[in-house]
């Protein structure tokens, strides 16, 4: 699936043209233009009819500036705002939320929701390598480009396919 506007209304169309979420409040994803952590947060929004403002932004330096600015929670994205006075961080939150939001979220069955929860935590278990390769620098590990190489490939080929 490609992560442009115009894919996801296509996806949304095919996905479920019935669904629609009633009296949602105003929701602002702000992300990179990549897929990355904010495109399960795409792709749900399109599947739930929840009505998404994506914010790409134009540059890292967009980026840069405002987590220096301190506008942001934690200086973390993808942020989704809430009407634009609630601020929400980290992937797996933000999808618990609009799950909840647009009912796709277990109330009723604890044992059902926990194992809900479980995929969304198996997703961070299984990409944890590949964050701290491309984030090194943030979790205080030097690696040279061919120590990344050796780790990437090591994860592609051996780590990833057991989740």
């Amino acid at each position: 699936l490609c992560c442009s506007p115009k894919s996801q209304r296509d996806f949304a169309m095919v996905v479920n043209n019935k669904r629609k979420v009633e009296d949602q409040p105003k929701l602002k994803l702000s992300y990179f233009n990549i897929k990355g952590k904010g495109e399960p947060i795409r792709l749900l929004c399109a599947y739930a009819g929840l009505e998404l403002e994506d914010h790409r932004f134009a540059s890292r330096q967009e980026f840069v500036d405002l987590k220096e600015s301190g506008k942001i929670i934690f200086g973390q994205v993808p942020l989704l705002e809430v009407d634009g006075k609630h601020q929400l961080v980290q992937t797996a939150a933000i999808l618990r939320y609009l799950s909840k939001l647009a009912k796709l979220y277990p109330e009723n069955d604890l044992i059902l929701a926990a194992k809900v929860d479980a995929a969304l935590d198996q997703e961070t278990d299984a990409f944890m390598g590949v964050t701290v390769a491309t984030y090194h620098q943030r979790f205080g590990i030097p690696m040279d480009d061919e120590l990344k190489e050796k780790s990437y490939k090591l994860m592609s080929d051996e780590i990833l396919v057991r989740h």
